[in-house]
């Protein structure tokens, strides 16, 4: 078994990362881990090349297409074929809507989870939406409300999450001074739904989305690290500090 802590100090830790935090609704699948080097318990999980299998995250990559809508706009405008995408992007179509009619009309954006996340206008490079470095709508024709174009974000890595790495006191330890692990071909728990413990990399808040820092295994509000999509603090804390994470729950 798992030699989780020999001494004890003042203020003992409030939990371990991959412990489950309480009991709320919380789900959990198995998983057989593929990486060489296993998952760490609290880590995220991505579905991996073989059958029911996962890998760890790495950094983050993705590309990103844009297009007009195939019908329907008046103007002819088109917006730039490939921005630049960074982490904070979701997977999936951004829909740029015009809510004007003008050679610089101001438009919406919408992400894929069709939430407004920004504006801007026509002719004007945009650098305001979150994980898309930069793009512009071109003036052409009679740029008309309700012109639409999209922006296609397709991550080319960690692709698809799956869920986070439980603690599981069962599992040998791996070596003295390395974080306990589910090694190679072992077959973990990883959790879908659910609260659970995790080590913050900055200082996290209430509520804040949650992202993680391939360098350091931490989790931080920082954009510039990977998304954990339907993931939220749900206590504060900083830098080293143990914290909660909610997941498909708030």
């Amino acid at each position: 078994m798992a030699t989780y802590q020999t001494t004890y100090g003042v203020s003992p830790a409030k939990g371990l990362p991959g412990q489950i935090a309480n009991e709320e609704k919380c789900n959990k699948v198995s998983r057989t881990v593929e990486s060489a080097a296993g998952i760490a318990f609290g880590q995220p999980a991505f579905r991996g090349a073989g059958d029911h299998g996962v890998v760890l995250g790495g950094t983050f990559a993705a590309t990103g297409a844009g297009s007009a809508a195939a019908s329907g706009n008046v103007g002819t405008g088109t917006i730039t074929a490939s921005p630049a995408i960074t982490a904070g992007a979701k997977q999936g179509r951004y829909r740029i809507v015009l809510i004007g009619t003008s050679a610089t009309a101001p438009y919406l954006v919408y992400d894929p989870d069709g939430l407004v996340v920004g504006d801007g206008l026509v002719a004007t490079a945009n650098t305001s939406i979150p994980g898309i470095t930069t793009f512009t709508i071109s003036n052409a024709g009679t740029m008309t409300a309700g012109d639409t174009y999209y922006i296609d974000v397709t991550y080319t890595a960690n692709a698809v999450f799956l869920g986070l790495a439980v603690l599981n006191p069962a599992v040998p330890p791996v070596s003295s001074g390395v974080a306990d692990r589910y090694p190679q071909y072992f077959t973990g728990a990883f959790m879908t739904m659910g609260q659970m413990y995790v080590t913050a990399g900055d200082t996290v808040v209430d509520g804040g989305d949650v992202y993680w820092d391939p360098a350091d295994g931490r989790y931080t509000s920082t954009t510039t690290h990977v998304r954990i999509p339907g993931a939220k603090f749900d206590t504060s804390g900083g830098d080293g500090d143990i914290v909660e994470v909610s997941l498909k729950l708030r």
